[in-house]
């Protein structure tokens, strides 16, 4: 067999100086391939070979097209050979080839004799290995875009440095195509070995023994120009990404390009674009690969929007890195439903496992799954499914903390999530079960009574478990939410299963230090609750303590505790199980068992005088006035009384507390 035909760009005059336009000479190196031996006619030969890039920069400012099967373009080393595309600046913007956007530096398309793309692609075994693009002279323009690739399409080793733009599209159709025939579908390519960032220098250094600080950006990699999505896929099946690296380093910089600081040094930027984007693909495989500083999800996966195929489906995401995401690690939204498929997902059969997510800046959920169907996680995550998503299946390292602190929030439907909850406050764990699928046959956990308390630390609305009450008897019963708020265990007569008694509570006079009681259901109770509203103030004063006896008698001791007693328009008293919840409460009533005594007195004397108690701490005189006054000594009070009697009516004493509240009143005995 003869060996395949190789072309050194070199020998088509191109320079690789980093300062020569090498565009022809690459191009005419590609179109030599195509070249018939025996007759030179291009048509009869599709079949190309290798286009060769020794060390250098090789600078191009117009697309290259391969239009041919069978072409690699392959360098000496990805660091070494070097393609740098060179747009034009206008309006501080760069184009190239004259457009910002919409055109590709290579593209890969297969033409037909008639100079046409066909309906069909045959624009296999092409490839590209041992290159490195350097994009600092364009913003929007796709590097690579392969139009309907068909198998042994491999990319690998590649490098790109300071990308805004999209570094490899596998598309269906040119997007200035606004009304697309329905065209075939792409297959079979391969990435892998492949490193992508945009990033800037501009970060702090060393330079000659000395510590120098960078305060321009030196080169156009801002990442807040970073918009276009990294990889993008559309109507592209089976095909795969390994061990590739998209990250989106570098400082902040306003539009001068001045470095944005904190604290003095350069604030880290995140890149406001999609790592890999997938779009009415099928059988995509993404794995080994790492992903860094995105805004956006490092991988969307969604329903097609132009193309022979609408609906996405079977991929396969395994043993990725995620490391300081704010736009979470894998979005999954099939979108609206077309009208030609009512109730079809636009996303289906998606498979993800083994990821790991690092870093001090992290997104609420690592997942967000919606209008999507069959959706399978295996991993430790965190997790949105949305009220558009069914039969998700999240096999889960450890699912919800605390219902302040949601790890996976299900909003959909035929749900099943499996998992470890460990942070229970008796220092258990157990492995747990949580399912809204309705099966035939459906099996749920029996537990003991008192294992129920455990299960009420998640606060989960809706648990349901057989609980075996005693040794004899066992009753179904539901976490649900009962009349004062709280979540509460109740069995199938709606009634509930932890209840405690208190039978009575002693006499509590204002004086007192301490309430005492007695109640049943000790084994229940964690610690008593006092709660106290007050008359014309809006503030509530609650405190938790007690102290239960194991004979069923209490005492809860409130001296100091911030309780005005004198002003409670209502003192409530709770038993609360170790979550806070009520478990029973009663009214404390408050009693003054205050009195004032008054000695006889005659219109001859000058003082009224008697005793009074010790909630007392004002008086006054109610005759035919009502006059404040007197003193009060040691619980012997004296009232100066001419001109303030009247013999006519009845005169009495009443005796006030420390916040003005009419306490007792006495009559004054009136002797001739």
């Amino acid at each position: 067999m003869a060996e395949i035909k190789r072309n050194n760009v070199k020998d088509f005059n191109a320079k690789g100086d980093g300062k020569t336009d090498d565009t022809l000479a690459i191009q005419n190196a590609i179109d030599d391939l195509y070249r018939s031996p025996i007759d030179g006619d291009s048509s009869l030969f599709k079949e190309g070979g290798i286009v060769y890039f020794p060390a250098g920069k090789y600078i191009v400012s117009k697309p290259i097209y391969i239009t041919k099967a069978g072409i690699s373009l392959e360098g000496q080393t990805a660091t070494a050979s070097v393609i740098v595309p060179m747009g034009t600046l206008q309006n501080r913007k760069l184009y190239f080839d004259g457009k910002l956007e919409g055109n590709a530096v290579i593209d890969f398309v297969y033409y037909s004799g008639a100079g046409k793309t066909g309906t069909r692609s045959f624009i296999r075994n092409i490839g590209m290995k041992n290159l490195s693009f350097d994009l600092i002279n364009i913003d929007k323009t796709t590097v690579l875009r392969l139009l309907r690739p068909y198998d042994l399409c491999i990319f690998e080793s590649l490098i790109f440095k300071n990308i805004r733009s999209t570094a490899i599209e596998a598309i269906s159709e040119y997007p200035d195509n606004t009304e697309p025939a329905v065209k075939g579908l792409g297959q079979g390519v391969i990435l892998r070995d492949i490193h992508i960032d945009n990033s800037s220098t501009i970060l702090d250094s060393l330079k000659d023994g000395k510590y120098v600080t960078f305060n321009k950006l030196l080169d156009k990699g801002r990442p807040q120009d970073a918009t276009s999505p990294v990889i993008h896929f559309e109507n592209i099946n089976e095909s795969s990404l390994t061990n590739v690296k998209i990250i989106a380093c570098g400082s902040d910089v306003d539009e001068e390009g001045n470095v944005i600081r904190e604290n003095g040094a350069p604030k880290i930027a995140h890149a406001m674009r999609i790592g890999v984007l997938t779009e009415g693909c099928q059988g995509i495989t993404i794995k080994e690969s790492a992903f860094t500083l995105l805004s956006k999800p490092a991988i969307q996966i969604q329903r097609g929007t132009f193309g022979k195929q609408q609906t996405g489906l079977f991929h396969f995401i395994q043993g990725n890195t995620f490391e300081e995401l704010t736009g979470g690690g894998i979005k999954i939204d099939g979108g609206a439903e077309p009208f030609e498929t009512p109730g079809r997902k636009g996303v289906s059969e998606v498979t993800i496992s083994e990821n790991r997510f690092l870093g001090n800046t992290t997104s609420q959920y690592f997942y967000i799954v919606d209008n999507c169907d069959l959706v399978t996680i295996r991993d430790r995550c965190s997790l949105f499914i949305g009220a558009g998503a069914i039969n998700t299946t999240v096999y889960a390292i450890d699912t919800n903390k605390s219902a302040t602190e949601t790890k996976i929030q299900d909003n959909g439907k035929k749900s099943i999530i499996m998992g470890r909850k460990y942070n229970f406050t008796d220092g258990t764990d157990a492995y747990i079960f949580s399912t809204r699928l309705i099966p035939e046959r459906l099996s749920i956990p029996v537990l003991k009574k008192s294992e129920l308390k455990s299960e009420t630390s998640q606060k989960i609305e809706g648990d349901i478990v057989l609980a075996q009450i005693d040794e004899l008897s066992s009753q179904l019963v539901i976490l649900k939410r009962w009349q004062d708020g709280s979540l509460r265990w109740v069995n199938m007569k709606d009634e509930l299963i932890f209840t405690v008694e208190l039978i009575s509570i002693d006499d509590f006079y204002a004086t007192a230090t301490t309430i005492k009681g007695s109640y049943k259901g000790i084994e229940n109770i964690a610690q008593l609750r006092l709660t106290a509203r007050y008359n014309n103030r809006q503030e509530v004063t609650s405190i938790l303590g007690g102290t239960l006896n194991m004979d069923g008698t209490f005492e809860f001791y409130i001296l100091g505790k911030g309780i005005d007693l004198l002003d409670c328009s209502q003192l409530l008293l709770d038993a609360v199980d170790r979550e806070g919840n009520s478990l029973n409460s009663i009214d404390v009533p408050i009693l003054f068992n205050e009195n004032i005594t008054v000695n006889p007195y005659s219109f001859k004397d000058q003082y009224i005088t008697g005793t009074y108690s010790s909630l007392i701490k004002s008086i006054k005189l109610i005759s035919t006035k009502v006059t404040n006054g007197g003193t009060l000594t040691n619980g012997i009070f004296k009232f100066y009384a001419i001109g303030n009697m009247d013999k006519t009516v009845s005169c009495f004493i009443v005796g006030y507390d420390a916040n003005g509240h009419e306490r007792v009143r006495s009559i004054v005995p009136i002797i001739d």
